[in-house]
């Protein structure tokens, strides 16, 4: 799995606990759609994205990991995954298309291949490869430096390092504000140098489960994202049997942020049919 989120530190673990059920933010009708959400948001990131999915016939659903936005950090080992299937559960949706992005759509692909049964469809947007390759030297610099300023005790100075490294130059003050404030969130309410101890990940114990995953895919990056996640795109696309892949012009690493029109299209286009019409461009 792409590397824990800050605010998260990984420790080798074992069988996970149990799962508990997570908060979120839903509307409409029709085939359920769960979103989850980046390892530097909370499920505010979908917040603009959940009415235009309700017009074209969804339940729109996100959720905020265990760690993240309102979500506890939960017993240990944390799995992620297990606490999606809890929550799906809990909110009686047998199975869902599942949006993810970065660090939330590794987690889509654990839930799919563990309960493929549970997956109509997956739409993953800059999520890393399984198994994963050594980080590029940009992304390396990127994790150095928000753990350089942690590690200093320096909170401000972490968030600005993950603004400057996951938000594209050009995107806009509102968006650079936006994620700064749910990485900030997620510092001051999880604690910026917890240790989480992870459950295995399914994927690294059996890479074979990749190609198991029979249902539909989307995979998608940014063009001005980090070369890993675009090379990802092509990988993951040659492992899905049934994905389709796309690269984003404009965008860097958070499409629904940086690209949002864009983004809706292609998720609206490979959902399932819903029972209203898709919205305007204007969303």
């Amino acid at each position: 799995m792409d590397r824990p989120p800050a605010g998260g530190r990984a420790v080798a673990g074992s069988n996970p606990v149990s799962p508990m059920n997570l908060p979120f933010t839903e509307t409409g009708d029709g085939p359920p759609v769960l979103l989850l959400h980046a390892g530097i948001a909370d499920r505010s990131m979908w917040d603009e994205h959940l009415e235009p999915l309700a017009a074209a016939g969804h339940r729109a659903v996100a959720l905020d990991l265990p760690g993240f936005g309102e979500a506890a950090t939960g017993p240990e080992p944390v799995a992620h995954w297990q606490d999606v299937l809890a929550t799906m559960d809990a909110l009686e949706m047998n199975r869902v298309s599942i949006v993810g992005n970065s660090f939330g759509g590794a987690v889509a692909l654990r839930i799919a291949a563990i309960s493929p049964e549970r997956v109509h469809s997956l739409l993953l947007f800059s999520t890393a490869a399984v198994p994963e390759p050594d980080p590029s030297v940009e992304l390396l610099g990127a994790w150095e430096a928000e753990e350089v300023a942690l590690e200093a005790g320096d909170i401000e100075k972490a968030v600005e390092a993950v603004v400057s490294a996951w938000v594209r130059p050009q995107a806009s003050d509102e968006v650079r504000h936006r994620v700064a404030a749910m990485q900030r969130g997620n510092y001051e309410s999880h604690g910026p140098e917890q240790e989480l101890k992870q459950a295995a990940d399914p994927l690294e114990e059996d890479t074979a489960l990749l190609a198991a995953i029979g249902c539909p895919a989307l995979i998608a990056a940014g063009e001005e994202d980090f070369v890993d996640f675009k090379n990802a795109v092509r990988e993951l696309g040659a492992s899905l049997p049934r994905a389709e892949t796309t690269l984003i012009p404009g965008c860097g690493h958070l499409a629904p942020l940086e690209a949002p029109e864009e983004f809706r299209r292609l998720v609206i286009e490979h959902l399932p049919q819903g029972g209203g019409q898709p919205p305007s461009p204007a969303g």
